[in-house]
This record gives structure tokens, C-alpha cells and sequence, in this order.
């Protein structure tokens, strides 16, 4: 129920500075129509409906002159999956689609995934820092607080059974200034209300001790022990494999396209390869959720695109960066309202990563970067470790995060239509909540059908995967190399990943495409070089496996041509 009061201060606040724009109470959610000349203004008109506390800001504004680019979807066109029925069909392969997809699998339903790219984990699931959150920064009454506080309890067990690398390195928030030690007790007391077990106030010594690069004016920090970080990528596709080895079903390059919803239940999704017939439909379409919503008939919230750019360094780098997810404590001066203000983290794989930016972008697929954006990132966070150098910058990149006015989560059965369930507005610190949202989707599930769930029997949470070749001893290489030649010849120097690793690659649970899928898998063509020496060989045993031209083969789906040539002449 909305504060009448409120609602007619905020919406006279709003219509005094932009009086051509139309606010509505559409039961319970604030209505946003009209036209601006500034994304900035729209996005700021959109906060202030959000401080209504309502049930959602639907935020329908249009940038005067401008025309969003369409969903890019697969070219495919066909009628493979045309009459598919199943009990739940869960829209996008990220992060939270997988999880959920994986939770499903527990129990004997038909469970089927959509995704529009030829891949999981290609948009925010793979194009974040890594970090599993403590949520320090979290107000305590967020469902963002709500579902971390849970996962983190869940996560080291999570990655063990999936066999993806979980790395407790902890994460420490540095201060520079001797008088904020005055108010530390207070700071740590509210972590430990927040459930942040271990939190501790670090001196300075111990501090040098610990991260030996930091900037000298470094006085204290508060370090969070339970902070963690693991490969976003490798437990996406862990999660999507192990769903699918326990009977659950995803379909690749198959986007949502429209639904029929009548008497407020989804009746069918209409996709690029057939129309599905779903009991319930699970939106976890990331960006496009809100998008997804509206053709459910059951648009409540609105997401706005921010964008965020990280860098990534070389693993020689390491060796004097940092040990912990570290951050520098600025102020609230120099912070932006709606980031964390980014860090310099390490990654399970070696190497450091820098960042993020957060830009709010009309875009929702715009993951362009510029070198204004890498020179600032550099200078920004060269304050906190002075040897940052740009020489080690080995790649780059940008993710949108999929955020609502409200700043928090959508975890909810559908308002107006019956059937769906959102699990949308996901950003940090979602690849740590995941798990536990997952949970709860089914309880979501349960509820909407009425009906107990029977386990799985045949349910196994553990995924076996070989350990990569570079990790095993000179011995258990030697036994490898006996048993298979192939695991003797290194195609990707960077990264010491031999031919065989790459074929078994090919061959697991989930279908691997593209020449980025194998680098997601087994970080071929990931190293100093980004695949100048091994991306040749690598497409020529790809097109041997599958029996392909080297033409089939793409960089990372339709359109993304590696080699254009006749057929003919490559043979």
C-alpha cells in the first residue's frame, strides 16, 4: 500500500521539474510515462519514485530521439523444440538461471533451461569480479542481505561438490585516516549484527605484513575472513552441467519471443525454435528481465543498464599485488551513490583484476570499453597499490549489471500473472546469493503448483572433473601422458593446457561451440598472449572433433567469424 501522502510530494516533486511526464499508482507500483531529453534525468526520475517504498517503479520514460537497439538473439530459426511441455522453464543461463536450474534437478519434474546465446554465463555472469561478498555494505532489511547471508554458508560446500575452485582469501577495507580508528569498535559491531563472523580491526603493521604493496599512507583496516573468491565462469558451467547430468535440460541459441497469457497464467513462450508449454515459467533473463516480465503481463519493476569496466593483468603482475579482495575506504565525497567504488582483486587463476567503473547507459548490451575509461581505472586504484602498471594489462572488458530503482532484488511469485516467478534486478552481490535464491524459487514453485515435490533418486551433487593438467605432479602427468599422447602436447603455452584437455572439453555434459566456450572452460587462450599462438590449433581441433570446416567455427556464436574463406580452398 502506498503512502498517500508521500505519493503526492514525490509525484508533485517530480511533475514541478519535468511537467510533461505522467505519474500513476498502477496498483501499488508508480507508473512512469513520457519523454526526456537526458538517460540521466530518467534515471533520476526513476530513484525518486523508488523512495516511495512501493511495490515497484515501471519506468517507462523514452529518450527523446532515441532508439534502443533490439535483443540480439541467434539467427537460428527453426522448429526443434516446437510443443516442448515441462513444469518449469527457467529464461536465462547466468549465474541465477543455473542455480536454479541445478536446485530443480533435486527433485523428479521436467526442468528445462532457455537460453538466446550459444553459451551460458556470456553476459553479467561472466563479466564480474569473482567475489563471494560478506555484505558489509548491505542494509540488513534487503533482500540482498537476506539471501548472502544464507549463500555464504552454503558456498564453500556448493563449489567442493561441483569441484570449481573456492579460494578464502578474506577482504580488507583500508582506511588512511588515524581518525576514523576512533569510530572502528562501532564499524565492527555493526558488521558482526550483520552476521559477519571474524571481523577484526588490523594495525598497521600487520596490515604491511599481510599486503606489503599497498600505499604507504595505509593506517588500519578491518579485514572480513569470510570473503572468498572463485572463477564466475567455471561455476556457471558447473552448475549448468551438473543440472544437466541429473536429468534437467538446456537449450542453447533459443531465445523468448513473446507468450500467450490468458486468465493470467502464461499458456505458452513462443521462441526462435518453437513454442514451448510451460506449468511455470522462472524469469531470470538478467537485463532483459523487466522485458520479460512485460510479455508475462506482469511488468513490475524496471531495469536500468549499468555498466562496469574491468581490467585484468598479467599473472607476473601477482607477485606484487595484492593477497585479499582489497578496497581503499574514501569517503563518502568520493564516492557514487550506486557502487561499491571497485578494488584491486585476485582471481583464483593468478591473476589481478581492477575495477569496476558503473555507468548508468541506456544500453543493455553495449560492452564496449575506451581507453579513457582503462587510464582512469589505472589511476584510481595506482592510489591504493603504486606499482600498478598499465604494461600488464593483458585484456579488458565490461558488463552490464542488471539493476532496479529499488537497488535491491526481485524475489517473488508473479503480481498479476500466476505462473511466473521473477528472480530479476540481479547484481552484486548475486553470484554469492545465488544458491539460496535458488532455494527459494522452488519453495516459490511449490506454492504456485499446490503440489510436494518427490526427490530425484537418482540425484548425485557432485561433479567429477579432472584436475587440470599444470596442478598435477610430474608423476600423475607422466601416468596421463602413458594412458593418452594427447595429453603431452601443449597447444595453449600461457595457460600449459594440452590437446587432450581440450577434447574432453568438448565432450562434456553441456555443448561447447565456440573457441570463447573453451577458453570458459579451461582458460585456453586466457594467457599473456589472449590466443595469438594457440587459437589457430585450437579451431583446427575443434573442427576435427565435430567434424567441421574450419569455417563452422566461431570465436563466440553466429556472426563472430573467425576465417572467411571458400570451403574448397581449405582443403
Amino acid at each position: 500500500m502506498i503512502d498517500l501522502v508521500k505519493y503526492h510530494k514525490i509525484r508533485r516533486q517530480i511533475l514541478r521539474k519535468h511537467p510533461n511526464l505522467s505519474v500513476t499508482d498502477k496498483d501499488g507500483c508508480i507508473l512512469l510515462q513520457g519523454e526526456l531529453d537526458s538517460w540521466d534525468n530518467i534515471v533520476q526520475v526513476g530513484y525518486l519514485a523508488a523512495s516511495l517504498k512501493c511495490d515497484g517503479v515501471i519506468n517507462e520514460i523514452k529518450l527523446k530521439g532515441y532508439q534502443p537497439l533490439a535483443m540480439r538473439i541467434s539467427p537460428i530459426v527453426d522448429r526443434q523444440y516446437d510443443g516442448l511441455q515441462c513444469d518449469v522453464l527457467i529464461v536465462g543461463g547466468g549465474i541465477i538461471g543455473t542455480a536454479i536450474l541445478r536446485e530443480f534437478s533435486k527433485y523428479k519434474i521436467k526442468a528445462v533451461l532457455i537460453e538466446k546465446e550459444s553459451d551460458v554465463a556470456l553476459h553479467a555472469s561472466s563479466r564480474n569480479d569473482g567475489c563471494i561478498h560478506v555484505g558489509i555494505d548491505l542494509s540488513r532489511h534487503s533482500l540482498k542481505h537476506k539471501y548472502l547471508r544464507r549463500a555464504v554458508l552454503m558456498y564453500e560446500d556448493l563449489a567442493h561438490n561441483l569441484n570449481v575452485e573456492y579460494r578464502k582469501t578474506g577482504q580488507t577495507l583500508v582506511f588512511t585516516k588515524a581518525w576514523m580508528r576512533a569510530i572502528m569498535p562501532f564499524f565492527v559491531r555493526h558488521a558482526i549484527k550483520k552476521g559477519i563472523k571474524g571481523t577484526r580491526i588490523i594495525n598497521r603493521r600487520e596490515l604491511l605484513e599481510r599486503e606489503p604493496h599497498i600505499n604507504k599512507e595505509a593506517r588500519f583496516a578491518v579485514f572480513f575472513p569470510d570473503g572468498a573468491i572463485i572463477s564466475p565462469y567455471n561455476m556457471v558451467v558447473a552448475l549448468a552441467e551438473n543440472a544437466i547430468q541429473n536429468g534437467a535440460q538446456i537449450l542453447l541459441d533459443t531465445a523468448a519471443l513473446s507468450m500467450e497469457v490468458s486468465d493470467q497464467r502464461i499458456k505458452s513462450v513462443a521462441t526462435n525454435r518453437g513454442t514451448i508449454y510451460p506449468r511455470v515459467v522462472v524469469n531470470a533473463a538478467g537485463v532483459f528481465s523487466d522485458v520479460l516480465a512485460k510479455m508475462a503481463c506482469d511488468q513490475c519493476f524496471t531495469i536500468h543498464p549499468r555498466q562496469g569496466v574491468e581490467v585484468i593483468l598479467d599473472k607476473k603482475a601477482s607477485k606484487y599485488m595484492v593477497n585479499s579482495s582489497l578496497s581503499f575506504y574514501r569517503g563518502s565525497g568520493d564516492k557514487k551513490v550506486h557502487t561499491k567504488g571497485g578494488g584491486v582483486i585476485p582471481t583464483v587463476d593468478g591473476n589481478i583484476l581492477v575495477g569496476p567503473t558503473a555507468n548508468e547507459i541506456p544500453e543493455r548490451e553495449d560492452f564496449s570499453t575506451s581507453i579513457e575509461e582503462i587510464n582512469a581505472l589505472i589511476t584510481k586504484h595506482r592510489q591504493a597499490i603504486p606499482n600498478l602498471r598499465q604494461s600488464d594489462i593483458i585484456t579488458y572488458f565490461a558488463g552490464i549489471r542488471a539493476a532496479t530503482y529499488e537497488e535491491d532484488f526481485v524475489i517473488r511469485k508473479g503480481k498479476w500473472t500466476t505462473n511466473i516467478i521473477h528472480a530479476a534486478g540481479i547484481q552484486s552481490p548475486g553470484l554469492t546469493a545465488a544458491p539460496a535464491i535458488a532455494e527459494d524459487i522452488v519453495k516459490f514453485y511449490q506454492e504456485i503448483t499446490n503440489e510436494s515435490l518427490n526427490s530425484n533418486p537418482s540425484f548425485n551433487p557432485i561433479r567429477n572433473q579432472q584436475k587440470p593438467l599444470k596442478d598435477l605432479s610430474e608423476s600423475e602427468r607422466d601416468a596421463l601422458i602413458r594412458q593418452n599422447p594427447d595429453y603431452g602436447q601443449i597447444i595453449c603455452r600461457c595457460e600449459e593446457i594440452s590437446k587432450g584437455e581440450i577434447i574432453d572439453a568438448l565432450h562434456r555434459p553441456l555443448e561447447v561451440n565456440t573457441l570463447d566456450g573453451i577458453k570458459r572452460r579451461i582458460r585456453a587462450g586466457m594467457g599473456r598472449c589472449q590466443g595469438g599462438f594457440c587459437q589457430p590449433l585450437i579451431t583446427q581441433i575443434m573442427a576435427h572433433e565435430k567434424n567441421l570446416s574450419l569455417t563452422d567455427i566461431k570465436k563466440k556464436g553466429t556472426g563472430s567469424i573467425l576465417l572467411n574463406a571458400n570451403k574448397e580452398d581449405l582443403k
